[in-house]
């Protein structure tokens, strides 16, 4: 049998403007992935470097946005040649951004400031300040001193453009201990905020006499995930532990879900997307 004859590009388009893909979900957005790979991958296609950059730090994409120099450089990547949105004030080491997150305005929301309306980064620094950054000027917006007693390092979406989850490096304890052998109870915290403007929900320790064997865990659509070193994975409602008390890192829990020997875990936050390649190349057809 020979190969399958492909559909003409311009054949979809048409099929497209007539409405014959509309009725079923997702399949619009399926045929304009095949569009645009068969003109990507197409023999004749040929490309040219119309732009290129280097950066001392990894470089971050998100919607059209490029971020240079741990987030405090941003470049817009629609037009056909890169313009930059804007560029914050060199920093020390300590307030060098560690993660960030693309937050934008919820539909039907009413806030108090025009400036809420626009899309904002929110940005941890390597100095536990949470800070809401404008997307377009670079202006903090807003900012807030998280804590002193442990090192905050990662930010994700619990609930996406709502809550989002603030995770601190594991505490491995110093050298001298774990030579003694020693090891500290208290392995990470995470602190939950609602965001615009921030709002604590709560901050959360995650503690080896609680969680024995615990080696990490994080927090997605209001479900603690509790990862333990034999494999096991436990579930648990965030919801009902803030419920049955205040002081979120004293507390017991009663496990929502109980065991699961494996799991396949994902989330559909709008992180921004890291790469470990320093080098950011725009290229044209």
């Amino acid at each position: 049998m020979g190969r399958t004859p492909k559909t003409n590009v311009c054949r979809r388009l048409s099929r497209r403007a007539l409405g014959f893909f509309t009725r079923d979900a997702g399949v619009v957005q399926r045929t304009n992935l095949g569009i645009l790979r068969a003109l990507v991958c197409q023999e004749s296609t040929k490309f040219k470097n119309v732009w290129t950059t280097h950066s001392k730090s990894p470089i971050a994409y998100e919607r059209g946005r490029i971020y240079f120099d741990n987030y405090r450089c941003c470049v817009s990547s629609v037009a056909s040649e890169p313009r930059k949105i804007y560029e914050m004030p060199k920093c020390s080491k300590a307030e060098k951004i560690e993660d960030a997150l693309l937050w934008e305005c919820p539909v039907g929301e009413i806030f108090p400031n025009p400036s809420d309306y626009k899309t904002s980064l929110i940005a941890l620094t390597a100095h536990n300040w949470l800070l809401r950054i404008s997307a377009t000027t670079g202006e903090i917006l807003e900012k807030i001193y998280l804590a002193s007693y442990c090192k905050f390092r990662y930010l994700s979406w619990d609930t996406p453009q709502e809550v989002i989850a603030v995770k601190s490096a594991q505490n491995k304890g110093s050298a001298g201990a774990r030579q003694a052998g020693t090891q500290q109870p208290g392995l990470l915290y995470l602190a939950v905020f609602r965001v615009l403007p921030f709002s604590l929900v709560g901050i959360l320790e995650i503690n080896k006499k609680v969680f024995t064997n615990v080696t990490d865990a994080t927090l997605s659509h209001g479900i603690l995930i509790v990862m333990f070193s034999s494999g096991l994975v436990r579930l648990y409602s965030f919801q009902a532990i803030i419920e049955q008390t205040h002081h979120l890192h004293s507390l017991k829990f009663h496990p929502w879900r109980m065991h699961f020997r494996e799991a396949i875990l994902g989330t559909t936050s709008s992180h921004l997307i890291r790469r470990n390649r320093k080098e950011f190349s725009i290229f044209v057809p």
